[in-house]
């Protein structure tokens, strides 16, 4: 992209809902360059038009694609991304070793751990996932514990009190979670409020926490606060990170993993 001659505000705008919707996403300091004009000009602008609603704001640039997410049950996110899923849920089971304490949490990505994870495995497994025990009845050398409570049917998972006094009696030492946004600000998030309340009693009791997310999430922002970004220890996702994001992220000192 070659740098745009000097023009005023209403071009300027213009300019930038032109590059947005060619690039899809463009951060700060890319349309700050190709403008010429400087950084807090450039978030003035993204103000501006998120305020008219023509753009979305997201780690240090903005787009045209809502952040926000929507709670689809997990029949319908079995079919999206299934490749990188299995990716991201292969890696992942590298890093449980014999004798681990893991919870799974109850994404479609942390279900297909399974589908990895050897028979031979001594492990104890703490899920709040009703497909994932059911699938780890198959293992006769993992212990599984079922965490109770209220059945959140699009998930078919388990939420609510007794959910979480429950999950305050075990600690684990490996946590993997499948969340629906991860963003600078706004840090790990989930659309169902009472499963981002459990997330939060799961990473308190864990030793280390690794999120399993396809490059979809980035930018993303559920309706249940999780965590911040610091709270989280390693990302293991399909494919490299943009430059933008990969400095967020190292800066709250997240590990991050690619598949490819």
């Amino acid at each position: 992209m070659n740098i745009i001659l000097a023009m005023n505000i209403t071009q300027r705008h213009q300019e930038i809902l032109a590059v947005i919707k060619q690039e899809k996403h463009i951060t700060v300091s890319e349309i700050s360059k190709l403008l010429g004009v400087s950084e807090v000009t450039i978030r003035k602008d993204f103000n501006y038009l998120e305020e008219k609603n023509l753009i979305y704001r997201h780690h240090g640039g903005a787009s045209l694609n809502n952040p926000y997410v929507v709670d689809l049950p997990v029949s319908q996110k079995q079919n999206i991304k299934i490749e990188e899923k299995n990716r991201i849920a292969e890696k992942a089971v590298g890093f449980i070793e014999d004798n681990d304490v893991v919870i799974l949490g109850s994404g479609t990505t942390i279900y297909n751990m399974v589908n990895y994870i050897s028979k031979e495995k001594n492990i104890t497994v703490i899920t709040s996932s009703l497909l994932i025990a059911a699938r780890l009845c198959e293992f006769h050398n993992v212990t599984i514990i079922q965490l109770g409570g209220s059945v959140r049917y699009s998930s078919q998972s388990t939420v609510g009190p007794n959910a979480q006094e429950m999950m305050m009696q075990f600690s684990a030492n490996k946590l993997f979670l499948g969340v629906d946004g991860i963003d600078e600000d706004f840090g790990v998030s989930t659309s169902n409020i009472e499963e981002a309340y459990l997330n939060q009693i799961m990473i308190k009791n864990t030793t280390k926490t690794f999120l399993l997310s396809d490059e979809s999430k980035f930018g993303k922002k559920g309706l249940g606060r999780i965590c911040s970004l610091k709270d989280v220890d390693c990302l293991i996702t399909n494919q490299k990170v943009e430059e933008s994001f990969e400095s967020v992220l190292k800066k709250f000192g997240v590990n991050i993993i690619v598949t490819d």
